[in-house]
């Protein structure tokens, strides 16, 4: 779920238990930080509509692993894993807005490093962690830490220049794409499509792929 602003938290949490009613899979909302953009708090939302569902797979898209603690956000996401019963993934994402990063004391020049070092954080001493995908849009070495430590790899429809990258280092590739219809992203052939559906014809044609 992308919100420019125009949702507040509750009405939020509404819509995932509709998207449940309404026999959708997952339920996905990103961390944002720059107005008019929400949710800046995804465990928070995520752990509210975990107590209001019992089916949907909760995600993030993304969640900043660059700006954030990583040691915090393990902290966080387990519990939320806990809370949900094991319905939940991660999408870690470096962020693209170089205000953002400075309102957390870092600079967007160090944000592939920032990405690698605190993903090896993240994850030591978390072997039950939930699975996580990787946002990638430039970097073939997201593509490869994703390979080399059997993540999924999320990928715009429009920048998938390192799949065949991902796919071909991995015995078990999961690939996500955010696309802006259904056509490119089914090109991919993704594990999981995030789609922007604009007609009725749409929907029924993303049920007959269910």
């Amino acid at each position: 779920m992308f919100t420019p602003g125009d949702l507040d938290p509750c009405a939020m949490a509404d819509l995932a238990v509709a998207a449940e009613q309404a026999g959708l899979d997952v339920f996905a909302v990103g961390e944002h930080h720059n107005p008019p953009y929400n949710s800046s708090s995804p465990a928070t939302l995520l752990a509210h509509v975990a107590a209001r569902t019992t089916r949907l797979q909760l995600s993030t898209a993304t969640t900043l692993i660059t700006t954030n603690d990583p040691r915090r956000l393990r902290a966080e996401y387990a519990t939320l894993h806990h809370l949900a019963r094991g319905r939940t993934d991660l999408v870690l994402g470096r962020g693209n807005t170089a205000r953002v990063f400075g309102w957390f004391g870092r600079e967007i020049e160090d944000g592939l490093r920032l990405t690698l070092d605190h993903y090896a954080v993240l994850t030591d001493g978390w072997p039950d962690r939930p699975y996580l995908w990787h946002a990638c849009a430039h970097s073939p070495e997201i593509a490869d830490l994703a390979a080399a430590n059997d993540d999924g790899l999320f990928v715009f429809g429009t920048r998938s220049d390192h799949v065949a990258r991902y796919r071909d280092q991995t015995d078990h590739p999961r690939l996500g794409v955010l696309a802006a219809g259904l056509d490119e992203g089914l090109e991919l052939a993704p594990d999981r499509l995030l789609v922007h559906v604009r007609t009725t014809a749409d929907v029924e044609r993303l049920g007959r792929l269910r």
